[in-house]
C-alpha cells in the first residue's frame, strides 16, 4: 500500500512500528538520526513519516523545522513520537504541521489513526 518512513534511534521502536505498518499492508523503511532520516525523505518519498522527538544527535523537533525549511520535502505528512506526550510537545507539533504525536511505545489503533488522518 504505503510506505512510511520511521526515524528513531530505538531499534526496537522502529521495529515494533515496522511490524504494525506492515500488518496493515504498508512498507517500513528506517532511519536512526535526523540526517540519516531527512536523506531518505527525499530518496524514498514516503506517504507519511514518523518521527521520534527524543534522539541523542538531533532531536525530532530540530528535524521537522529542517524538514519544513526545505522546499523538497516542506510539505512531507510527518507525526511526532515521544514517550512523553504533554501540551509543550502537542503545541510544537501543531506549529511545526506535524499530524500529531503519538506515545511511545506506539500502540496499533493510535497509528492507525495517525494513518487515515495521513490519508493512507
Amino acid at each position: 500500500m504505503s510506505k512510511v518512513l520511521i526515524i528513531d534511534d530505538d531499534a526496537m521502536a522502529v521495529r515494533m512500528a515496522g511490524f504494525i505498518l506492515k500488518k496493515k499492508g504498508h512498507t517500513a523503511v528506517g532511519a536512526e538520526n535526523g540526517s540519516d532520516g531527512r536523506a531518505k525523505l527525499l530518496s524514498e518519498k514516503p506517504a507519511l513519516t514518523l518521527l521520534d522527538i527524543e534522539m541523542p544527535d538531533e532531536n525530532g523537533l530540530d528535524v521537522l523545522k529542517a524538514i519544513r525549511a526545505d522546499a523538497l520535502t516542506a510539505d512531507a505528512k510527518v507525526c511526532l513520537m515521544t514517550g512523553t506526550v504533554d501540551d509543550k510537545v502537542l503545541s510544537a507539533a501543531a506549529e511545526l504541521g506535524a499530524l500529531g504525536c503519538l506515545e511511545k511505545p506506539v500502540q496499533a489503533q493510535a497509528l492507525e489513526d495517525v494513518l487515515k488522518k495521513a490519508g493512507i
